[in-house]
C-alpha cells in the first residue's frame, strides 16, 4: 500500500512579526473579559442577590401580615366631632356646623352640675 504525501502546509506560515501581532491581538481579546475585582465591583456583583433576599423577605412579610390581620382595630370616625372626640351636646354643634344657642348651653350646663352631685 502506498502511503499518501503529506500535505506541504509551509506556504500558510505566517512571518514572525506577523504572528506576533496576532498573537498580541488575541490576547487583548481575551482580557477584554477580565475585570479588575475592585470592592466597588464587588458590591455591585451583591445587588442582585440582595434584592431577591429583599424581595423573598417583602413577600413573607406580606403574608403574614394579610394572614394575622390587625388587632382589633376601632372603627373610623364618622365626623369631625367624633375624630377630635368632643363630648356630647358639642358634637351636634359641631357635626351640624352651628354655634351653640343659649337653651344648648344651659342643657349643659345643668348636665354638667348634676354630674358634679
Amino acid at each position: 500500500m502506498m502511503e499518501p504525501e503529506p500535505i506541504d502546509l509551509s506556504p500558510l506560515a505566517l512571518p514572525a512579526h506577523r504572528r506576533e501581532r496576532l498573537i498580541g491581538a488575541v490576547l487583548a481579546r481575551a482580557r477584554v473579559g477580565v475585570v479588575q475585582r475592585t470592592p466597588l465591583s464587588e458590591l455591585a456583583g451583591w445587588a442582585r442577590p440582595t434584592l431577591a433576599a429583599a424581595a423573598v423577605v417583602a413577600a413573607l412579610s406580606l403574608g403574614l401580615l394579610t394572614r394575622t390581620g390587625p388587632a382589633a382595630a376601632e372603627p373610623l370616625p364618622l365626623t369631625v366631632a367624633d375624630a377630635l372626640s368632643i363630648p356630647g351636646p358639642a358634637s351636634d354643634w359641631v357635626a351640624e356646623d352651628r354655634p351653640p344657642t343659649e337653651e344648648d348651653l344651659l342643657a349643659q350646663w345643668d348636665d354638667e352640675v348634676n354630674d358634679a352631685r
